[in-house]
């Protein structure tokens, strides 16, 4: 099965395009208030006590305002290249607060559609999912995660297009916008083994090549700003995760977090591997949605917006409605409660905060990797085709 034409993509576009708007648009009305507040504290402050809080106003302050350095030549980033010229690039063109966030809102908000329309154009695939979740309206504009998720969407939809050399070009740049789609690059180049191994050998060419052409010239005058992303995630502390829910220190425990992290993937791409050559039946999409649900289950950071990429992943995977819908409001709920949470803290109300964390932050975090196991269980059983049944999505070998 291929991708749509573009006919039947607009019919299966429209209606959910029309609510992914407006409820994108609720997402900037409610951000959009914290450009009034110049302070960075003051704002944090405020934002987290409105719900409204956005790391693109926070760290707008946090990186010199009016004017971004350049990143990784004049300023560290703890971000991979491309997301950091997509957090600098908008100060070029509107370097005050109000513009610099209508700018990237207005790029993220384009992403987000576009993601849908690459959603919409694989038979198969869940749209309403993604276009009528209430995580858009939260995490939408929380951080710049749809930067990345718009060269999945599109390096998928390339893929089941056949065009492989263009896709994993593209899948190579959201790797670089955030890293980890680097799982479902290695499970594209998985399936390409059905195929000449002299292939194979090709696009992972082009993928080096790519990642060079976009680090090299950072890498080598940014060095040693250039490696901060790799450093710093090394030894980043352990954020609110599996890992301190079972007990684990913050600090002491991150080197043996990630090295559980990385066995825990390791064994399930493995094991994902030799399902498909076994069996030449995997299914890419249910593959890829099983694969990141479990690193950022096993991962000892689990950023607020990694939601939208489980929703994406989940649309994309065809996952049951009520399950996809359940993901959905516990994610609105994950971050109503993580922001309550900071802002207990920020206004120094121990009391409560104390008693907030044991009685509704803690359970939020047992509640979320429940759910995020649930949806890798899903996608784990449901991620090899029946002997000669047609694939629920258009991407096959």
């Amino acid at each position: 099965m291929k991708p749509l034409d573009r006919t039947a993509t607009l019919r299966r576009f429209a209606s959910p395009a029309a609510v992914c708007a407006a409820i994108l648009l609720a997402g900037y009305v409610r951000t959009a208030e914290g450009t009034r507040h110049p302070s960075p504290w003051g704002y944090r402050l405020w934002s987290f006590g409105a719900l409204a809080y956005s790391d693109i106003l926070a760290l707008h302050e946090d990186r010199g305002a009016a004017r971004h350095t350049l990143p990784y030549l004049e300023d560290k980033v703890e971000y991979p290249v491309l997301l950091g010229i997509g957090m600098w690039f908008p100060s070029v063109l509107a370097p005050d607060r109000a513009g610099y966030f209508a700018l990237t809102f207005a790029l993220l908000a384009a992403c987000a559609l576009l993601s849908l329309w690459f959603i919409c154009a694989l038979p198969g695939t869940q749209p309403w999912v993604w276009a009528a979740s209430p995580a858009l309206l939260v995490y939408g504009a929380l951080n710049w995660d749809l930067f990345g998720i718009l060269p999945l969407a599109a390096g998928l939809w390339l893929w089941a297009a056949g065009r492989e050399r263009i896709a994993v070009a593209v899948l190579s740049l959201a790797v670089w916008t955030k890293f980890f789609p680097i799982l479902v690059l290695g499970i594209v180049l998985l399936l390409s083994l059905r195929g000449p191994r002299r292939r194979t050998l090709e696009l992972i060419a082009i993928f080096l090549a790519v990642s060079l052409g976009v680090n090299l010239p950072f890498a080598i005058w940014g060095w040693p700003r250039w490696t901060w992303f790799f450093e710093y995630n090394r030894i980043r502390e352990i954020e609110p995760s599996l890992y301190l829910l079972l007990g684990a220190d913050a600090r002491r425990s991150v080197t043996t977090a990630n090295t559980v992290s990385a066995i825990a993937v390791l064994a399930a791409a493995l094991a994902i591997a030799v399902a498909e050559l076994r069996t030449r039946r995997l299914d890419p999409l249910r593959a890829a949605c099983a694969l990141v649900c479990l690193f950022f289950i096993a991962n000892k950071v689990y950023s607020p917006q990694y939601w939208l990429w489980v929703v994406s992943l989940l649309a994309l995977a065809a996952i049951p409605g009520w399950l996809g819908g359940a993901v959905s409001v516990l994610a609105f709920a994950d971050y109503a409660i993580s922001f309550t949470r900071l802002h207990l803290q920020g206004d120094r109300a121990w009391a409560q905060a104390f008693w907030f964390d044991h009685a509704v932050f803690w359970p939020m975090v047992a509640f979320r990797y429940a759910a995020l196991a649930a949806c890798a269980l899903w996608a784990f059983t449901h991620m090899l085709r029946k002997p000669d049944a047609q694939p629920h999505s258009a991407i096959t070998a």
